[in-house]
């Protein structure tokens, strides 16, 4: 079964988080690309830099790297890529929820 918003969604609210990783699973979820090639992404990744998610979240970069971390650990099982490899300019990230069992 292919993940939804809904589904995606109701995994997040019943997933025991800080109230900050919510907030962050929340603007990953909005993201998303739910069609292969919206804003060049495959279905159901969203991207952003880290500066940028800091900035939407109000929080610093190492509290950001605390929140993924939480949200990696968790049952949402937040997945995070680096296309563009560890040491470019552009420090863009791809994130994915898997697929709950």
């Amino acid at each position: 079964m292919e993940p939804t918003t809904g589904l995606i969604l109701r995994r997040i609210t019943q997933t025991n988080l800080s109230v900050a990783a919510h907030k962050l699973a929340t603007l990953i979820l909005d993201a998303i690309a739910w069609k292969d090639g919206y804003n060049g992404l495959s279905r159901g990744t969203a991207a952003f830099t880290l500066s940028a998610l800091a900035e939407k979240m109000g929080v610093s970069r190492q509290y950001l790297a605390v929140l993924l971390n939480e949200l990696e650990a968790s049952e949402l099982q937040l997945e995070r890529a680096k296309p563009n490899g560890k040491f470019v300019a552009l420090d863009l990230s791809v994130f994915r929820f898997r697929r709950g069992e």
